[in-house]
């Protein structure tokens, strides 16, 4: 019971809360409705005039266009033709390498590629006359060499030559064994004891005292010797055995010479000359084959492509600017290698600027290429630079909840001092509406339940009254309205508290 009680009064002070509330309500719509004076904090006159909205966003200026050249083959730098600074074109030379090694390598294949190309035009062009007749008269030649090979035999002077070294062999056998006869016979050692007188010749008369006088002095040159003496009798018959092989040799030399006939190699080098000389009468006669065309124009693509490829490393042995523009940076110095681990020189397009700009996905919306856009440049803030959208991307940047769209915005031409890097302040023009009634935002309330928009106005003097409007296009600060207003009205703003329905009487 004391539970029912309790609600039943609980629900009563509800009741009575809900009540009160509601009279409030109803109290401070019927003080709005009478327009009770109040303090003004702000007001304007509603007019016509012309809304411009735009979306705002910063980055940084950049050229249109900048490479970093660098050398695409290693070498020593022969030659810097430029500095800093300096404004280049398009095709200028910017330095040189040593190109030594390169010009080398170049005349080689082009010699080489000479080479390939008489050979080619040799296998490919039809036979002259001069020489058919001479792949002719070789294989002549050839057929004749064959021909004499297989007559060929041995001659009368080589068989005379195997005789007379047979008969020399015999004789030299002849000399052994009267050697070993006359050494090996018994005889005494004896002086020698000349007589001249057998030599004198018949009828001749001289006295017995001469010859014995002319014999002693021929006895007193020759000294006496023992003919057995100092050779043995197995060093005599070595000698005679060797003599012996000799004749035999001789003989089996003199039998083959006598017997034999032509040679089976010098045949046979003569046939392969002939079937050489066939090869190559017929292929004058019928040109190169197919397969031997074909590897043969391989082959002068190859040393073609040498060359081109020789001629391309001494080409890029010169850096060479892409474009009009102007030396940024260069790290080049004559007589030192080309630098590998940075650009050699940097080039800068100065004749046109852009800016990428980071734009909200809520504004990216209402951003259009060719929309004109103004900057304010921090460093120079009274040049008055304009632009124009060139590019909205489509991908997104998406950094946490952050979603953002990338706008490139190329600068107009100007005569402004503009450098790489400065910070820039881009308003982008997305829309303009000419002789239209606007109020600033600041005087608009938007109920954020049913999306309504209301502005108050000074019905009478020192009477106001909230009214619903209908508005069109809005910028950052200005907004346009449809319909609500008229030219002419006063719109104000009024105290926070002047609608609160909690403070009791909120205007008077």
């Amino acid at each position: 019971m004391r539970r029912l009680i309790r609600f039943i009064a609980v629900l009563f002070i509800l009741i009575v809360i809900a009540a009160g509330v509601s009279q409030a309500f109803q109290s401070s719509r019927t003080a709005q409705q009478a327009g009770r004076s109040a303090q003004v904090l702000d007001e304007f006159i509603v007019e016509v005039g012309d809304l411009r909205v735009s979306v705002s966003a910063t980055g940084a200026i950049l050229p249109e266009e900048q490479i970093a050249l660098v050398f695409q083959v290693p070498g020593l730098v022969a030659e810097v033709l430029v500095e800093e600074g300096d404004a280049v074109r398009a095709g200028d030379p910017l330095a040189r390498l040593d190109t030594t090694d390169f010009e080398a390598a170049l005349a080689n294949v082009t010699a080489a590629f000479e080479l390939q190309r008489i050979a080619y035009q040799a296998l490919t062009a039809p036979p002259r006359q001069v020489d058919l007749a001479v792949a002719q008269a070789a294989l002549d030649a050839a057929n004749a060499q064959v021909g004499a090979a297989a007559s060929a035999g041995v001659t009368a002077q080589q068989r005379e030559i195997a005789r007379l070294q047979a008969e020399l062999a015999r004789n030299q056998l002849w000399q052994a064994q009267l050697q070993r006869d006359i050494a090996l016979a018994p005889r005494p050692s004896v002086g020698f004891v000349p007589d001249i007188s057998q030599f004198l010749p018949d009828g001749v008369e001289i006295s017995q005292e001469i010859i014995d006088q002319a014999n002693a002095a021929l006895a007193g040159l020759l000294p006496s010797f023992d003919f057995s003496a100092g050779v043995s009798a197995r060093d005599l018959n070595a000698g005679l055995i060797q003599a012996e092989f000799g004749v035999q040799i001789a003989d089996s030399n003199a039998q083959a010479v006598a017997s034999r006939g032509a040679d089976a190699a010098s045949i046979a080098a003569a046939n392969a000359a002939v079937a050489a000389a066939q090869v190559g009468l017929d292929r004058l006669i019928n040109g190169a084959s197919d397969i031997d065309r074909q590897m043969a124009e391989i082959g002068l693509l190859q040393a073609q492509l040498a060359v081109e490829q020789a001629r391309l490393t001494l080409d890029r042995a010169v850096l060479t600017a892409p474009f009009d523009g102007v030396i940024a940076q260069l790290n080049l110095r004559a007589g030192e290698p080309a630098p590998t681990n940075q650009p050699a020189a940097l080039l800068v397009d100065t004749s046109a600027y852009y800016v990428d700009l980071t734009v909200d996905e809520t504004d990216v919306v209402r951003i259009a290429v060719g929309q004109p856009v103004e900057f304010r440049i921090d460093a120079l803030p009274d040049a008055g630079i304009t632009g124009r959208v060139t590019r909205v991307s489509i991908a997104p940047t998406v950094i946490g909840q952050l979603v953002t769209y990338q706008v490139r915005v190329r600068l107009d031409p100007t005569d402004q001092p503009v450098r790489i890097a400065m910070s820039a302040t881009a308003t982008v023009v997305v829309d303009e509406r000419e002789a239209v009634l606007t109020i600033p935002n600041r005087f608009i309330r938007i109920d954020r339940a049913t999306g309504e928009t209301f502005v108050t106005i000074e019905r009478e003097p020192g009477r106001f009254v909230e009214v619903p409007v209908r508005l069109g296009a809005r910028s950052e600060t200005t907004s346009e309205v449809i319909s609500g207003l008229e030219p002419g009205q006063r719109v104000v703003l009024l105290p926070r508290d002047a609608f609160n329905i909690f403070s009791g009487p909120p205007i008077r």
